[in-house]
């Protein structure tokens, strides 16, 4: 039986025309199984319906009696037989083959087997859904879809196409899978942090450089012009008005005295304004970055894509399955540029694998990993110190459109609102309220403070460069000067000799 039947009895000895209303029902949708009934109201011709005090059907069929129902569960690996699922299940910390949510869904289904009075001999499946070209369903729906099962040890994603395939009896669970990273000095740098150049942007660096060179030429055609007007004013090289610009960048005066002449004082005053403005532009924006926490890091599938980060995920089918069955461009993308790549040989993280292979290759930067993110916080919270929680980010995943799972049984079951009754009161009661504290971790706390972030070489390598290259050009201009005084010299002696 699958269905609440209320029959009529006649009451043959009363004085009216009246009938016994029993409630009929079965504990079990299986075969040969036993049938109750209770009386819970007299309906007569006179007083009209008249209900059993305190009588509840809840109340009267909570009790199963030790009945065997049948239970489906995604456990993804070979050889798991029903016997080995409440060891599997019950078992601390991370299990291979085993999401987080399907241990938490199991101390849930835990919950109803004890109040209700059960057993369950499970059917194990590798994953929760699928279809064959014939049309044939697969997995832990196609189970529930053919009836084979009473009761899904775990939860289904609530897709509008599927709301006809099973009953809800808890919203249980949301699901926010996505990459965990550590921000180390390569994403700062990919980012633009830690780089004493990115304050400004191009354009002003720019903008910066041709101001100063039409400055220089501005000083050098004043006292040209100068030197001409006025004889007693000195021809000054562009080289003089070159370091004059230097100094007055780097806020270490002139070379030379100043000119007595206004145009050229304006001009230089000018320069000085110009540089006021700007560095207190630059030192700020290098201050506020030094100081500040390390940055963001990507936070989208394109920014995963383009960082240089190495990409690894849990070793779980729908992982497997979404690579093979998506028709997503990005998700494709980022299949050809950080999976396809051969890894073989390499030291470096599988491209499927579990939390504890995973966290290691976290703490050492570099390295990406994704899963349900309160998969790995446990692990990741007891390996990391409180530094590295603080570089601890995540970015979104790749089950964005998916974020709530519920606790299901097939269509039109029996035990639908019975079930969903005692999760309601679980849930009063503080039940499920302590098993999802027990099972979905959060984000460790950062702790550690605020901390300067050291600048590192790739950041100031182009200043170490213009220095190098000036000092290079220096013993060039160095050597081609003493060529060209020792070629002068002989010039002179060959002509006093002649």
């Amino acid at each position: 039986m699958n269905t609440d039947l209320t029959i009529l009895e006649n009451v043959s000895n009363s004085t009216e025309k009246s009938y016994a209303l029993v409630d009929v029902y079965a504990k079990g949708r299986h075969l040969c199984k036993d049938i109750y009934q209770h009386k819970y109201g007299v309906w007569s011709s006179s007083k009209g319906i008249t209900m059993v005090p305190g009588y509840s059907r809840y109340y009267v069929r909570y009790n199963f009696d030790g009945l065997q129902l049948r239970g489906v569960i995604v456990i993804d690996r070979d050889n798991v037989t029903s016997k080995d699922v409440d060891s599997i299940l019950e078992a601390p910390g991370s299990i291979q083959g085993v999401v987080l949510f399907v241990k938490y869904h199991y101390a849930l289904l835990c919950i109803l087997r004890d109040y209700h009075n059960f057993r369950i001999k499970y059917r194990v499946a590798r994953g929760w859904a699928g279809r064959l070209k014939s049309g044939y369903r697969l997995g832990l729906l196609g189970i529930l879809a053919r009836n084979e099962a009473d009761v899904a040890a775990t939860a289904v994603f609530q897709r509008t196409n599927r709301h006809a395939e099973f009953d809800v009896i808890h919203l249980s669970w949301e699901f926010s899978a996505g990459f965990i990273y550590r921000m180390t000095p390569q994403l700062s740098d990919a980012s633009g942090g830690g780089n004493f150049f990115i304050p400004f942007d191009d354009n002003v660096w720019i903008a910066s450089a041709v101001t100063i060179l039409v400055l220089i030429i501005v000083l050098k055609l004043s006292s040209l012009i100068f030197s001409r007007i006025f004889r007693s004013d000195p021809l000054i090289s562009v080289v003089t008005y070159f370091l004059d610009a230097v100094a007055c960048i780097a806020q270490q005066g002139l070379s030379s005295e100043v000119s007595h002449r206004i145009p050229i004082r304006v001009i230089l005053l000018s320069l000085l304004a110009l540089n006021l403005v700007l560095y207190n532009y630059y030192t700020s924006a290098v201050v506020g970055g030094l100081l500040s926490s390390p940055g963001k890091g990507p936070q989208t599938i394109k920014e995963i894509i383009e960082s240089p980060l190495t990409l690894s995920f849990l070793d779980i089918g729908y992982h497997k399955i979404l690579f093979r069955e998506t028709k997503k461009p990005i998700i494709q993308e980022l299949y050809q540029k950080k999976l396809q790549p051969s890894r073989v040989g390499l030291n470096t993280i599988p491209v499927y694998t579990d939390v504890s292979t995973a966290v290691p290759y976290l703490k050492k930067g570099g390295y990406a990993f994704h899963c349900e993110m309160t998969e790995a916080f446990e692990t990741i919270a007891d390996q990391f110190d409180a530094i590295e929680i603080c570089e601890l980010r995540t970015a979104a995943g790749l089950f964005a459109d998916l974020n709530l799972l519920s606790f299901v049984v097939p269509k039109r079951s029996m035990y639908t609102e019975l079930f969903k009754i005692t999760m309601m009161r679980a849930q009063e009661v503080g039940l499920v309220k302590k098993k999802l504290k027990t099972f979905k971790i959060e984000k460790p706390i950062c702790q550690a403070g605020s901390r300067v972030n050291p600048v590192e070489l790739s950041g100031v390598l182009l200043a170490f460069a213009i220095l190098f290259g000036g000092i290079i050009l220096a013993i060039i201009l160095l050597l081609m000067e003493r060529i060209s005084c020792k070629r002068k010299a002989n010039k002179e002696i060959h002509f006093y000799i002649n």
